[in-house]
């Protein structure tokens, strides 16, 4: 994997009857908030200007670190507040080692939801059911809402507005305590939720921990897995696990975005092309072709609190050639994020969702985590319910050393205990090489 230009055959994501919708947007954010006017007066251009999808090019690229820093006068709409009762205010996990406040109205959140819902009826049927009162979410305490979500606090004290429970989770998942593990279950009978709302790894470990204690069924009628990157052993274990007849769908949201994109019920992942202008673009910010991965750029539209205009998200899709469930929304595969991704000896870069394939989801493996620690020295630990298997650690370290090249290090150990980040997210794939 790599992010160098690509021209040929490069293709946009948009349909073009959203270019109206662009502009305005455009118009909008230009005259209503500083950051964007500042952007757009640095390099001489308008929004008139941008006529049609190449003219965005024009447009500089705005990062994590400016949203940050302009925070919130120089981001939100002129006029707007804070205060007002529509707004929602959300903090971002700390992927990118600071958190980020992000606002925005209720129903600008709302319209993006159902905007990406719309690839996957079957589960917009259930969230959109008005008998859907209850839900779920697990997930790392700093993707929760709630800044607590410890066993201390009551449910009371956990329960969102929109009638979702925040479920206990401990900041490190492998070290929970079964104390923990055990609550988060009986507060989901206890709750019967219509559906739940997952960090896939989490739930897999819950329900690992039940299946050696007291295995149940798993209420409530559909899943929706998120928060974090999927891989494929806990995957694997949760549909092995979830009852017949429980629709399950992967999808990414943003607290800076809202919902990005969903999972088709082909599984196959859908940008919310209806209410965002999504670009997939390379190193040199060119749209990338299919079957190739590029870095998801976002511009916001309609008239959102805190317009958002050539966003660079830091994570990285690869295009693919449509899907067999023919939405118009563009299919993509889901690679993780950029600075996860380690650097091989040709000069590309390995993806999370690459690396995840090469390991797979063999039966003895519970989780793992790989790190490059320099470009020749690695390390892969695994958890395995069967212990050291010594047959797959040599495949595995031929299969890295192929990817990564043939002088690399790799040292592969199993173990029974896996940090998580200092976000609180467990992450499969970390690298020390920029």
């Amino acid at each position: 994997m790599s992010l160098r230009s690509h021209t040929r055959d490069a293709q946009l994501l948009m349909p073009t009857d959203a270019l109206p919708r662009l502009r305005e947007a455009l118009s909008y954010a230009y005259h209503n908030t500083k950051l964007t006017r500042d952007k757009f007066d640095a390099v001489g251009v308008l929004p008139q200007n941008i006529r049609d999808s190449p003219d965005l090019a024009m447009v500089p690229a705005t990062t994590r670190a400016e949203y940050r820093r302009e925070f919130p006068a120089g981001v939100l709409a002129g006029g707007a507040t804070l205060h007002d009762p529509m707004v929602v205010r959300s903090r971002s996990s700390g992927t990118a080692y600071e958190r980020l406040l992000s606002a925005d109205y209720s129903y600008t959140l709302a319209e993006r939801r159902l905007g990406a819902l719309a690839a996957n009826p079957p589960l917009l049927r259930v969230l959109a059911d008005p008998e859907t009162r209850r839900s779920v979410r697990y997930a790392a305490p700093n993707c929760s809402d709630v800044e607590c979500a410890l066993p201390q606090t009551t449910i009371r004290d956990r329960i969102l507005p929109n009638g979702m429970l925040v479920l206990p989770a401990a900041h490190d998942l492998y070290a929970t305590s079964t104390q923990m593990l055990r609550q988060a279950w009986n507060e989901i009978v206890d709750w019967r939720p219509d559906y739940l709302s997952c960090d896939p790894t989490r739930l897999a470990h819950l329900l690992r921990y039940l299946d050696h204690d007291d295995p149940q069924d798993i209420p409530g009628r559909a899943l929706v897995m998120t928060y974090n990157f999927a891989p494929a052993f806990a995957t694997a274990y949760l549909r092995r696990r979830l009852p017949t007849g429980m629709t399950v769908a992967n999808s990414v949201t943003m607290s800076e975005c809202g919902w990005v994109a969903v999972s088709c019920p082909h599984g196959t992942l859908h940008l919310n092309t209806a209410e965002l202008w999504m670009e997939l673009v390379d190193a040199d910010l060119a749209p990338v072709a299919v079957g190739e991965v590029g870095e998801l750029v976002v511009t916001s539209l309609g008239e959102p609190l805190s317009p958002r205009v050539r966003y660079l998200t830091g994570d990285l899709y690869q295009l693919l050639d449509g899907c067999p469930c023919g939405h118009r929304h563009p299919a993509v595969r889901f690679e993780g994020r950029w600075r996860n991704a380690p650097v091989c000896s040709d000069g590309s870069r390995m993806s999370m969702r690459e690396l995840d394939d090469l390991i797979g989801a063999p039966e003895h493996l519970v989780s793992y985590r790989f790190h490059q620690h320099a470009p020749d020295r690695a390390e892969l630990r695994y958890m395995s319910s069967t212990g050291n298997v010594s047959e797959w650690e040599h495949s595995m370290r031929d299969r890295l050393r192929a990817r990564l090249g043939k002088v690399c290090q790799i040292v592969i150990d199993v173990t029974a205990f896996l940090p998580a980040e200092r976000s609180g997210k467990f992450v499969t794939c970390t690298t020390a090489v920029s």
